[in-house]
Parts: structure tokens; C-alpha cells; sequence
């Protein structure tokens, strides 16, 4: 008797098992070429913000915006930067684009303040300022000679001006602040600690960050307490030391 053509049902289950068994071993391959490819546009975004910033500055007699008054008011999105870009999708790193409201959960999410004096309508932001680095302390806890204030100084490469950030979109980290306790912690509305605003794990152990000279870079979270935030960072440190990794942490790379 002539075999019937076409598959058994042990083979059928043959093939979709080795499908199966191809598609679990791609999908890591494939998640990793997704996360480096938003890695590396997040970099282009940080980029086009050095641009933005040395334009800023030229325009500026060389210094940075004032005092960023209300906290909640996003600082990159306000009028005076705002003409130098026209997307407010440069607003925001690939990895981190939805707010909570929409979804979005620390390291992955999108900020937004809730001031009614933002006059642009509090677009979303997952970029932040360093505060250090403007023209005026902006707030109590900073002093002027901490103050970078202009883009013109010695280090200015080891100098961080904007970075991936949470929070109200700005962060005025100091040595003494504790890393994150866990990995995608984050507790808004404390002035404490906002070294945890920008030591966000969104890049495989990386966060990416524009320096006061324009260049961008992909630097380790760990990294993050040898940069120069302030003025007196390094005096400021040597009081207060290196702070102690966490669990999740202790793996990263250095």
C-alpha cells in the first residue's frame, strides 16, 4: 500500500519543537540588538543636546540658564532652550518614553512635572541637568562657589551637563549620596540622595551622559562618584569616601 504523502503528527511536533527551541535561543540576540540600537540613539539624542547647549552658551556670553525656580517646571523644556530644538521627542531616551500614567516604570519611565507655570504644558522628559552646572544656585542647599556655571573650565570632560535622569528632569547629586538600594528604585519628591535620579540602570550597567565639553560618553553606574558634579566634588569626597555598593550593584562593571 502506497504511504499518504505529507508529515506525521511526530514529526510536526518535531519541527514546531525545534522552532520552539530556535526562537528561545534569538529572542535574548534579539532583545540585546533592540536595547543597544535605543543605547545608541539615546548617545545621538545627548549629542544633539551638546550642540543645543553650546549654542546656548554662545548666545549666552559663555554661561548656562539661571536659576530653574520651581522644581516641578522641567528645565529642558523651558522657553529659552526651547527655541533651539523643535521635537520634543529629544526630550526623551529611547528606553524610557512612557510616564507612569501611561505605563511606565522606573528605570523605564518618562517624567513630567505638574506645575501650571510651565508654560509649554510639562511635555514628557527622561533627561536631566545637572543643576551644578547653572549660572544661579537653585536652591537652598546650593552654593555659588560650587557652581560651574559656564562650559569654559579646567576638566569640563569630566564635568556631567545632562545625562538620563528621573525625578523633575534635573539632579544635583553630591558624594555623600547612597546609591539605589535596589535596582529601579526611586522615591520622587525627596531632596536627598539625588545621585539615585541619575545612577539609573536603563543601559546594561550604563547610563549615558553629555560632559561640559560636548562630548558624550557611555559610563558605568559605578562611575558615577568619580565625576566631577561640582566645583568641590573632590574635597567633598574625601570627607565622605566611596559609598557602599548594594547587592545589585556589586556585579556592574567598574
Amino acid at each position: 500500500m502506497r504511504r499518504s504523502e505529507g508529515f506525521t503528527l511526530i514529526e510536526l511536533l518535531v519541527v514546531i519543537a525545534i522552532i520552539a527551541l530556535l526562537m528561545s535561543m534569538l529572542m535574548p540576540a534579539l532583545n540585546r540588538a533592540k536595547a543597544q540600537a535605543k543605547a545608541g540613539l539615546c548617545l545621538s539624542n545627548l549629542h544633539q543636546w551638546g550642540i543645543i547647549m553650546k549654542l546656548f552658551t554662545s548666545d549666552n556670553n559663555g554661561f548656562f540658564m539661571g536659576d530653574l525656580g520651581h522644581a516641578s517646571v522641567a528645565p529642558i523644556s523651558r522657553p529659552e532652550l526651547k527655541e533651539y530644538y523643535k521635537d520634543d521627542k529629544l526630550l526623551l531616551c529611547p528606553m524610557a518614553v512612557k510616564t507612569s500614567e501611561e505605563g511606565g516604570r522606573p528605570p523605564f519611565m518618562a517624567w513630567h512635572g505638574n506645575s501650571p507655570d510651565d508654560p509649554l504644558g510639562n511635555p514628557p522628559c527622561s533627561y536631566g541637568i545637572n543643576t551644578w552646572i547653572l549660572k544661579n544656585a537653585s536652591a537652598n542647599y546650593q552654593t555659588q562657589d560650587r557652581m560651574w556655571r559656564t562650559p569654559n573650565v579646567r576638566g569640563a570632560s569630566y564635568v556631567p551637563m545632562m545625562c538620563d535622569c528621573a525625578g523633575y528632569e534635573n539632579a544635583s547629586p553630591w558624594p555623600q549620596d547612597e546609591p539605589p538600594p535596589y535596582d529601579g528604585y526611586f522615591e520622587m519628591g525627596t531632596s536627598d540622595d539625588e545621585m539615585r535620579y541619575v545612577c539609573l540602570n536603563r543601559h546594561s550597567g550604563h547610563t549615558n551622559i553629555v560632559f561640559l565639553d560636548f562630548a558624550v560618553s557611555k559610563v558605568p553606574l559605578k562611575r558615577l562618584w568619580n565625576l566631577k558634579w561640582q566645583k568641590k566634588w573632590d574635597q567633598d569626597q574625601a570627607e565622605s569616601g566611596m559609598p557602599v555598593w548594594p547587592e545589585w550593584m556589586e556585579p556592574l562593571p567598574e
